[in-house]
């Protein structure tokens, strides 16, 4: 598939393919959303490959991004979700922009679960960046990692965290 959005995660190349699909699969794992009958909102998702990597053990993802073409729905309270996956999507939003989104999610559905993935945004990112030659990683970042967990520490309790390869802490986060 060839990248023509920016802003989206671009899998192309072997490194790439195997750092951005090894997380999503982290992601995965620690959310346990294989082979669950829960509805799962995919916030950010890019070329979808979330979805595609679940296609035969859980049909119920439905992809939302601010670019249309990408997404399943105009907006992302169009259908009913229990789990929201936001895969390094929050940093791009300033402090009153995600609070904002954390009340409203939080009113649609005060017992779904989050599955929220955070850049390090470490000299160790800049160089797997260099590496993998992707000049606009973390472009647009409104949030560093600290404030946007501490944003969603404001709302949410956080049930389990893991980190992958140093780069990105997974949290599984439920309402307060």
């Amino acid at each position: 598939m060839a990248h023509l959005y920016k802003n989206t995660t671009n899998y192309q190349g072997f490194l790439k393919r195997y750092y951005f699909e090894g997380l999503i699969k982290a992601i995965i794992r620690l959310g346990e959303l294989e082979n669950i009958n829960k509805k799962i909102l995919d916030f950010g998702c890019g070329v979808g490959k979330l979805k595609y990597l679940l296609k035969n053990k859980n049909p119920n993802v439905i992809n939302y991004d601010v670019v249309q073409e990408l997404s399943d729905v105009k907006n992302w309270d169009e259908k009913y979700f229990d789990i929201l996956v936001a895969n390094e999507v929050f940093y791009t939003f300033d402090q009153v922009s995600l609070e904002k989104l954390l009340l409203e999610l939080k009113n649609f559905n005060r017992d779904m679960t989050l599955v929220v993935g955070i850049s390090k945004q470490s000299l160790l990112n800049k160089i797997g960046a260099l590496l993998l030659n992707d000049s606009k990683a973390h472009y647009g970042t409104k949030l560093k990692p600290l404030e946007e967990i501490n944003t969603l520490k404001k709302y949410t309790n956080v049930i389990l965290k893991k980190n992958y390869l140093f780069l990105v802490d997974i949290y599984l986060l439920k309402f307060n």
